[in-house]
């Protein structure tokens, strides 16, 4: 997507006066590039990002209202207020956050014909195409009968288990960057099951409180056999508290989506997993307010 060429960058205010136009005149933008409204440093990790959003993204929230929905990118947010006819979105990019006005229904059209291009998920020998998807989460907290229309809620499974990792790895790490600035204080978490080890339920979660992705796996039905202790610890699990294995990677570690997403695939494969098909994922959820849809989850969903 172009980025505007404008050298005037407007700041938290200018962003969301322009935001406000957007919504109000849409007509007399569309069409037109997006705005660079929260530019990003080179180089810049999530933390960086993260902190170079949070005032646009107040400012503009204060000025439009709650979004229609909330989400997030491999690039950046992913947020739309949808307005009948039109959808204002601020969406991520290299360089920074963007702020535009779309027509809904082609809007919906062009992600559409990204989500189902066939370049995401389809063949181990090529890139795995999660980073292209125009959202890898999407959350709604309006009534169930507002449910935007102009979305793309499927899941694509990853066709090998590097681009499952690939997969979680940028969902979780656009889960870090993004929740505190959309949702701060609100934890977010799913459930992974495999069929060949069904009763040992593997949960992924992340705290803003305790600044933490974690992750913890069921093993109160495992009897105790010799060498499970070196084992859990191969695959990456931490310690052990009463039936259940944990481990925690801590916010301000930029591998810290990395190491949870191989953490997890090193167990299910573990486990007797042989493909991403195998495993399911359920209890989506961000703090049990709304309804959350993970297209780049990369595994089946429930």
């Amino acid at each position: 997507m172009a980025i505007g060429t404008s050298p005037f960058l407007p700041g938290p205010a200018g962003a969301a006066a322009h935001a406000r136009d957007l919504h109000d005149c849409p007509d007399a933008h569309l069409g037109a590039p997006p705005v660079l409204v929260a530019p990003y440093p080179p180089g810049a990790g999530r933390v960086t990002r993260r902190e170079a959003l949070r005032p646009v993204y107040d400012a503009v929230a204060a000025e439009l209202g709650e979004p229609t929905l909330y989400g997030g990118s491999a690039a950046g947010p992913s947020v739309r207020w949808h307005t009948g006819q039109h959808v204002v979105l601020l969406a991520g990019s290299p360089q920074g956050a963007t702020l535009s006005v779309h027509t809904a229904s082609d809007l919906h059209g062009r992600e559409y014909a990204t989500v189902e291009s066939g370049s995401v998920g389809w063949r181990r020998d090529e890139p795995h195409g999660f980073d292209a998807l125009p959202y890898l989460w999407l959350l709604h907290r309006g009534p169930e009968r507002s449910w935007p229309a102009f979305r793309w809620d499927g899941h694509h499974t990853a066709a090998s288990w590097e681009h499952l990792e690939a997969s979680l790895e940028l969902l979780l790490d656009s889960w870090m960057e993004q929740l505190p600035v959309q949702l701060p204080g609100d934890w977010a978490s799913f459930v992974v099951g495999c069929s060949r080890d069904w009763p040992r339920h593997l949960r992924v979660g992340y705290s803003q409180d305790r600044g933490q992705l974690s992750l913890m796996v069921d093993h109160r039905t495992t009897a105790e056999e010799p060498g499970l202790e070196e084992v859990m610890r191969e695959r990456g699990w931490q310690e052990r508290d009463g039936g259940w294995w944990r481990a925690v990677f801590a916010d301000e570690d930029p591998s810290a989506a990395r190491s949870a997403a191989r953490l997890l695939v090193a167990d299910v494969r573990g486990r007797g997993s042989v493909c991403p098909d195998e495993l399911v994922a359920w209890e989506l959820t961000v703090n049990d307010h709304g309804r959350l849809w993970l297209p780049g989850i990369g595994m089946p969903v429930n």
